[in-house]
């Protein structure tokens, strides 16, 4: 039945059983041989699966069809003179529909679907031999089994479709046709792709009349993998089959490079990248203990050319899950989103308990902050004696840091989105100090100290930051104490962007000081989650002496051919050169030429799981684009020449000057810092208000502005071009390049 969907569920439950009482009450006695839809004795009657769910669920009065079931080998004929064709006859349809529902089909592990006949439209004159045609289907399937049939009145569809009903998603997958389904079952007709919302209201009324219906299915039966045939009239979503998924769908999730893209570089190593992946169950774990109810099936993480990805769709679906706006993880984590699904205070107020235990492993993650810094800086500091003991340290490591930015990120993020919104967060965060600024500061002090002091300058940095590094999360990157060149230049020049990034700051000083106690609960979980990243590199660069120093070893027992050989291997493959497993140089060729290959694929910040990678040029530059927009970091504008990087410099083109330079890039991390003290804007293609680099770049006071789509393939370096990064905006100034 479709009841309206403000009744909730526990109401249209009891709706449902006084329905199927009165069903019940009416339902005519038959003879032996013929099961009365709704009886609710077709189980017990020894009725095969397809009938006998029918049966129980317009027991309880699910919106099914009037009918009957002609059991297994009854004579038709025969029943038709006797009480039992009063039961036929009572359906008091002009046509009728006449389906198979053999033993044979739909169980719980195999389905023989659309194997055998279904007639459609038959009169009643007709209905014993469309039984017999359709009993004579089953030769087509070898063994013996029963052959039930099921008849049923013909609903007058004006749509019609299936629709798969799967636990731990939140959209049924429908596909719909208008009129009967026929077509679609049997594979004739495609049919358009709908997913139908679970938690929110759908947009049209037969869509709505389909949400209620199959929440009423897994309120009776059980939230399982469903697949179930329905039609619409226009007024009431009738159940015409209802039968277990023996092959679940694969669906086309979207994923997000975004917070990887900020923290690796734009190819990962190959370790890393499979390290990666196979943290991803350990990773969702942590959400899954503190929020019950979410799926345990679904991959948190995908590897798409070569690059891992976050289940964006998994994380709306969790926003949706605790009734929190899905925008807010687009926000946090930058790029597009899917659907938009807005706050449901109802249902935050029903899952209640496990938003207090999100916010309390928050304010855990600030009280023990120093605890859990020392707890992941000590992970792997002891070495590894073995490729298996290094990766199962890098595996905890990588986990330990991922989870421990969780609360600390949920933690800033609603206050940063408050402070955005009275727009004082740039007056705020202006004059933050981090572990990251400070580390920017040093470097500073190293590159601008007199030639007699540079050396003990760059000693002392080495002391305090030579474990952190350029896309310092991908443990194939040397460390600035494994490479220090380019730290120390002659007569670097330094940007003054304290002046260049203040500028109109000060008009929010009033209300600035009003947000003040917002921008304190921000401040504490920032600067705590900087130095938690800063301490977890201690960790990864322990880690990657290990792995450095068994390569070594590695080669000088044959086993590779170079010690960056190791990065070209997944995590597997490492593992087997503790077994002697040796790598050749036809190997390596073959591994460098897949990089290759994959270096060539850009993919954007948002893909879907099953994009071509030949849609990804859709961002090329179209020749008429000449202005972008994102999300701004900063206030301030600068007019000036496009710097467009991949990874990270220390010294300028021959020619440009720091006050007028505008640095394009993919992503910006703590890596960058050298750069960023060349330049006087910036404009970064994938980031968020939460990233390691959009933070460092608002305590830097740089005008930048980040989320950029598709910005990197349409400046080039000489490229003339106006940045205000107040209103987010990047315009390309035609005609005035070098």
């Amino acid at each position: 039945m479709s009841s309206p969907t403000w009744r909730p569920s526990w109401w249209r439950r009891a709706e449902r059983r006084r329905a199927g009482a009165r069903q019940a009450a009416s339902i005519i006695v038959a003879a032996d041989g013929l099961t009365v839809l709704g009886s609710g004795t077709a189980s017990d009657d020894g009725i095969a699966s397809k009938a006998a769910m029918l049966d129980r669920a317009a027991h309880v009065g699910l919106p099914v069809p009037s009918g009957v079931i002609v059991c297994n080998h009854a004579d038709v004929e025969a029943l038709a003179a006797t009480a039992a064709g009063d039961a036929v006859r009572s359906l008091g349809a002009a046509r009728l529909a006449v389906r198979s529902a053999f033993a044979a089909e739909d169980g719980d592990s195999s389905s023989q679907a659309g194997w055998f006949l279904t007639e459609l439209d038959v009169t009643p004159d007709d209905l014993p031999a469309s039984v017999e045609r359709v009993r004579a289907s089953g030769e087509r399937h070898t063994g013996d089994f029963r052959r039930d049939v099921v008849v049923m009145e013909m609903v007058h569809a004006v749509r019609a479709g299936v629709a798969f009903s799967e636990p731990g998603t939140y959209d049924d997958v429908v596909n719909v046709v208008d009129g009967l389904a026929d077509r679609l079952v049997g594979g004739e007709a495609e049919g358009e792709r709908v997913f139908l919302p679970r938690l929110e209201r759908a947009e049209a009324a037969w869509q709505e009349r389909l949400r209620v219906l199959l929440a009423d299915v897994r309120d009776e039966f059980g939230d399982r993998p469903w697949d179930v045939e329905w039609a619409d009239d226009g007024a009431r979503c009738w159940l015409v089959q209802i039968r277990p998924i023996t092959q679940p769908t694969v669906r086309d999730e979207l994923l997000t490079l975004a917070n990887h893209a900020e923290i690796l570089p734009e190819l990962p190593s190959t370790l890393m990248t499979s390290v990666i992946e196979q943290a991803g169950p350990d990773l969702f774990a942590w959400y899954r203990r503190r929020v019950p109810g979410l799926p345990a099936d679904r991959d948190f993480l995908h590897v798409v050319a070569g690059r891992p990805m976050i289940n964006l769709s998994l994380l709306e679906d969790m926003m949706r899950h605790l009734g929190l706006p899905t925008a807010l993880v687009a926000d946090s984590i930058g790029g597009d989103g899917g659907t938009e699904r807005p706050a449901a205070p109802l249902r935050s107020l029903r899952r209640s308990p496990s938003l207090l235990r999100l916010g309390l492993a928050q304010v855990a993650a600030v009280l023990f902050a120093r605890r859990n810094e020392r707890r992941i800086a000590s992970i792997g500091v002891d070495g590894a004696q073995s490729f298996g003991e290094a990766l199962d340290q890098l595996h905890h490591g990588y986990v330990t840091l991922v989870t421990g930015m969780f609360p600390l990120s949920s933690a800033i993020g609603p206050p940063l989105a408050v402070l955005r919104r009275f727009g004082t967060l740039h007056a705020h965060a202006s004059s933050h100090r981090t572990i990251t600024t400070e580390l920017a500061d040093r470097l500073t002090t190293v590159r601008s100290a007199a030639p007699a002091d540079r050396a003990a300058a760059q000693r002392a940095f080495i002391a305090d930051f030579g474990h952190r590094g350029v896309y310092e999360s991908d443990i194939a990157r040397p460390r600035f104490a494994d490479d220090p060149s380019g730290l120390a230049l002659d007569e670097t020049p330094i940007v003054d962007q304290v002046s260049a990034g203040s500028r109109g700051a000060g008009r929010w000083a009033p209300l600035g000081a009003l947000t003040w106690p917002i921008w304190w609960l921000a401040a504490q979980p920032l600067a705590a989650r900087e130095r938690f990243r800063h301490e977890a590199m201690r960790s990864f660069a322990s880690i990657r002496s290990s792995l450095v120093a068994l390569a070594r070893r590695a080669v000088a027992a044959g086993q590779l051919t170079s010690i960056d050989d190791l990065w070209l291997l997944d995590a597997a493959e490492v593992r087997s050169l503790d077994r002697g497993r040796c790598f050749d140089e036809a190997f390596v060729a073959a591994a460098r030429g897949e990089r290759a290959r994959l270096a060539e694929l850009h993919p954007p910040h948002v893909v879907h799981r099953f994009d071509d990678p030949s849609t990804w040029a859709d961002d090329a530059d179209d020749g008429v684009s000449s202005s972008w927009h994102g999300l701004p970091l900063t206030v301030g504008s600068v007019e000036g020449t496009a710097w467009v990087l991949n990874e990270p410099s220390d010294r300028l083109p021959d020619g440009f000057d720091p006050a007028t330079t505008i640095l394009v890039a993919r992503s910006v991390d703590a890596g960058w810092v050298g750069t960023l003290r060349l330049i006087a804007g910036a404009v970064v293609q994938i980031g968020g208000d939460l990233s390691h680099g959009s933070i460092l770049i608002r305590e830097l006071r740089i005008p930048a502005v980040t989320n950029v789509r598709g910005v990197m393939s349409r400046l080039a370096t000489g490229d003339a071009i106006r940045l205000d990064a107040g209103h987010g905006s990047v315009t390309r100034l035609v005609g005035n390049s070098v």
